[in-house]
Order: structure tokens, then C-alpha cells, then sequence
């Protein structure tokens, strides 16, 4: 069997948009890391001229707006993200446990990090708690 020059069967395909891919999704993670960073650092700062304001923006709900972002990004579904954002709304309740808890304590004359420590295991025990009644009464996907 005699091959010719410009015949399609000879014809390598390189599939480069793979591997821009993968550098592209490397970028946009560092990006992620970086806004990451930028809002916390700038939260603390904030903080160092006006508690309340840093507050404010540290209520604000950033991480979960760019994780939808992030999901949007990469093509999960609408569902997934609707049903992501009404998980967050029943979790937000346990999360404020740690915010109860670690102030009462230090008014109490614990210490900063005893505190945070306690209330970050109220937190997590919320959370497993909250977890059991979501899956309970169906209130997850």
C-alpha cells in the first residue's frame, strides 16, 4: 500500500486547545487564590481603621457570590447552583454559632484562641447537626 503526501488518513490532529485549557485553568485559579487574598487582606485592614466597616464587609456574603461565580464559570448547571445557594441559606444558621459563642466566652475572660477553638467546635457540631435535619427532611439534593 503506497501512502501519498496530502492524504487525509496521514493527517495528525494536535488538539492545542487541551493544553491552552489547562494553562487558562491554571491562571483562573491563581486568580481565584489571589481576589481570595485581596478581599481577606482588605478586610484587615479595614478592621485596623473601623471595625464596623470591616464588619460590614466581612458579613458580606463574597466567598459564596465568587463560588457561583466560579461554578457558573465552569459550566455547572443552574440546579446545581440554585441548589448550592439554598444550602448555603440553611447552613448560614449554624455558622452563627461562632459568632454567639467565642464573644461570650471572651466576655467571660477566656482567652482569643480557647474562644475561637470553642466556638469553631460549636460551629462544626451545628453543622453536623444542621446536616442530619437538611438530609432529614430532604432539604438537600
Amino acid at each position: 500500500m503506497a501512502f501519498v503526501a496530502g492524504d487525509p488518513s496521514l493527517t495528525a490532529k494536535v488538539d492545542l486547545c487541551m493544553a491552552n485549557t489547562r494553562a487558562m485553568s491554571g491562571g483562573v485559579d491563581a486568580a481565584k487564590i489571589a481576589l481570595t487574598a485581596l478581599i481577606i487582606f482588605g478586610v484587615v485592614q479595614v478592621s485596623e481603621r473601623n471595625t464596623l466597616l470591616a464588619a460590614v464587609l466581612a458579613s458580606i456574603p463574597i466567598v459564596s457570590v465568587l463560588a457561583m461565580m466560579w461554578m457558573n464559570h465552569e459550566g455547572q448547571s443552574s440546579e446545581e447552583i440554585v441548589e448550592f445557594a439554598k444550602s448555603i441559606v440553611w447552613l448560614v444558621l449554624p455558622s452563627l454559632l461562632l459568632f454567639i459563642v467565642m464573644p461570650v466566652l471572651m466576655e467571660r475572660g477566656w482567652e482569643f484562641y480557647p474562644a475561637l477553638g470553642a466556638g469553631l467546635v460549636s460551629t462544626f457540631i451545628g453543622y453536623f447537626l444542621m446536616t442530619q435535619v437538611m438530609e432529614k427532611y430532604g432539604l438537600v439534593a
